[in-house]
């Protein structure tokens, strides 16, 4: 079984084919599901914990905990102000507004060594809380999830790949289930395991059906982005324009310059100038739905505070929203806590999916597998697939091992 639905009791005739028709679903249905199911169930598996990866290492940092003392954060300009005033030789790259109330904001900056790290400020407080590495569980599980920390243009493709072989399984398995839309209610009920497990693998199939077609719509799109189908690039943040001999003004005042210019921009990071004669740039939401934080910014003159650029998502080309949207949808983060929560939760029912189909498979192979336990029998049945898998693993954590140290 794959990671859609399992087969249904032969007919002699169905609408959705003959039965001959419907047994070659059905083995494409098992082939696909079975022979990628350690590659897939790993995927979906670090991509569920992604969701939720800012929140694990602010269980794990200490620093990353705000007082949150019922006051109003204080600017994220001011914020980096003080960073900088505290920092002085380091270079600061940009720093992000909290993720939620309880999380600090964070600079990230460049030691004069050039060991990329992350600076943590209370945002009601405005206090320095100290500062760490910039590779943490969030990284970590990003890298994996997205590219197995394989160079971008190799691994974006490759786990986006995945989104064929979701879309595949949907498909076959909406086949072979005759009369699927009346499973809905039907709880997983049985008298073994192996139908426990098949009755529980469609159930939860019917139920993801619209969060597996976004998850396959999405990852096709990253295919397709590092395939050669990438958006035009956004607009430049532009040149400073005053003399780089004249003092920086304040990030608090420059901030109020950008409010007033773009009143619909909520401020989320900011990128001050990457060396002398470029802008600071403010980055954040407006009016546009269901796109990255980058789509919308103004950059400010640091010395005059003189607008340089304003970009609003909204007069980007639809090949750039589609674009733009394809990180919001794919987790959840368009809609704070509460959207991360379901994706989180049918991150996991997908993940379920996965494993209980390639146990149902092996399950009903009992005598051709020749082996008594279930996962033996899926093992096997995996054939060249358990070889793809363990070398794209074995990479991913050779790399892995190596980015650490």
């Amino acid at each position: 079984m794959g990671f859609g639905f399992p087969a249904a009791k032969r007919q002699t005739s169905s609408t959705n084919g003959s039965p001959s028709g419907r047994r070659m679903w059905h083995t494409v249905h098992s082939w696909v599901g079975l022979k990628l199911s350690m590659f897939m169930s790993f995927v979906l598996i670090t991509g569920t914990l992604a969701v939720f990866s800012p929140e694990i290492d602010w269980m794990l940092t200490p620093e990353m905990r705000a007082s949150n003392d019922g006051n109003q954060p204080l600017p994220l300009a001011e914020l980096y102000d003080r960073v900088k005033a505290q920092y002085p030789a380091w270079q600061q790259e940009r720093i992000d507004a909290p993720q939620n109330s309880w999380f600090t904001a964070q600079v990230v900056a460049y030691r004069p060594d050039g060991d990329l790290r992350r600076i943590y400020i209370d945002p009601y407080t405005g206090t320095v809380l100290g500062d760490g590495p910039f590779f943490n569980v969030q990284r970590f599980l990003r890298e994996t999830h997205r590219n197995l920390f394989l160079p971008t243009w190799v691994g974006v493709p490759l786990v986006g790949s995945l989104s064929f072989v979701l879309a595949i399984s949907l498909v076959t398995g909406l086949v072979v289930y005759r009369k699927w839309w009346r499973g809905f209610f039907k709880w997983p009920r049985a008298k073994n395991r192996r139908q426990f497990l098949g009755n529980l693998h469609r159930f939860l199939g019917l139920w993801s059906l619209w969060f597996i077609l976004l998850m396959s719509a999405t990852s096709a799109w990253y295919f397709v982005e590092y395939t050669g189908g990438r958006a035009p690039r956004l607009p430049a943040s532009g040149d400073a324009v005053a003399s780089t001999t004249k003092p920086h003004l304040p990030g608090a005042e420059l901030q109020l310059i950008a409010e007033s210019a773009f009143e619909d921009l909520s401020i989320l990071r900011i990128q001050p100038p990457g060396r002398p004669g470029r802008p600071i740039v403010f980055l954040g939401q407006a009016s546009a739905n269901l796109v990255r934080t980058r789509a919308n910014f103004i950059s400010l003159d640091p010395m005059t505070g003189v607008v340089i650029r304003i970009s609003n998502a909204e007069d980007l080309s639809p090949h750039q929203r589609i674009s733009e949207m394809a990180d919001p949808l794919h987790f959840g983060t368009f809609g704070g806590f509460f959207s991360r929560a379901i994706w989180f939760i049918f991150g996991v029912i997908l993940s379920t999916i996965s494993v209980t189909g390639a146990c149902i498979y092996g399950n009903r192979c009992i005598s051709q597998l020749e082996a008594k336990s279930t996962m033996t029998r899926v093992w096997k049945g995996m054939g060249l697939g358990r070889l793809i898998t363990i070398a794209l693993i074995s990479t991913y954590l050779i790399a892995g091992f190596l980015f650490l140290s």
